[in-house]
Parts: C-alpha cells; structure tokens; sequence
C-alpha cells in the first residue's frame, strides 16, 4: 500500500520562517506543504477547506495568536496535530499551552528529523 504524504499548514507572521519551515517539510520523509497562512485567523479559514494532519503554529503573532487558536483548531478539528513554534523555552510559556492538547518545539531546534519523530511518537495511523 503506498503511503499518503501528510500534509502540512504553516502559520507564522514572517514569511522567511515559513519559507525555512517550508524546506524542512519538502525534506521530511512523509510529508508536503498544504499550505501557509500569516496568522491565527488565516489558519481557521485555510483548515475549513483543506485536510491537514499537521499545523506547525508560531506562538506570537499579531491579532489571533498561536495559543488562540492553537485552542480552536483542537477544538474543532480534533484529528490535527497542532505543533507551536516558539524561540522561547518550554517554561516560558503559558500553562496553557500544554494543557490544550498541542505540542512545542523550539524554533532554532526544528528540523525534518523533528517533525518525523512528532507524528511518529504520536502513533498516528497513514494519513
């Protein structure tokens, strides 16, 4: 049977993150790029017509930000694998975060072998 690729939404403020993220997914075994959105807001209107397995969310955006809805996409599509990037440490962050059903990763620290490991410790079935 062959493998579906999984595919990935990218949402951060910046274009050059999500271009750098971009390369590690086109480099990740399993997985393509669904799409991109510049923030929260973009993210919730792309994820009610596309399919995605994974979003990998910056934490500090303007207007919506990542814990926001972080919050909403579980809510709502409680299948996705949310993923917040951030440069700050996982202490640094609100309790929140981690209460919400998402995962965090480091910026400076992600990479193809990263988000591999994230939808394989997650038990996920083939998408």
């Amino acid at each position: 049977m062959k493998r579906h690729l999984v595919p990935v939404l990218v949402v951060d403020d910046l274009p050059s993150f999500r271009r750098a993220v971009a390369g590690v997914i086109a480099v990740a075994d399993g997985f393509e790029l669904a799409g991109e959105a510049a923030s929260g807001e973009e993210a919730l209107g792309f994820l009610r017509d596309h399919p995605v397995g994974v979003v990998l969310m910056d934490v500090n955006m303007p207007g919506m930000g990542g814990l926001e809805a972080a919050r909403q996409i579980r809510c709502r599509h409680p299948e996705v694998v949310v993923v917040l990037l951030s440069v700050d440490n996982t202490e640094d962050l609100p309790r929140e975060a981690m209460v919400m059903g998402a995962l965090y990763r480091h910026k400076d620290r992600f990479g193809p072998d990263e988000l591999e490991a994230l939808w394989d410790d997650g038990g996920h079935a083939v998408f």
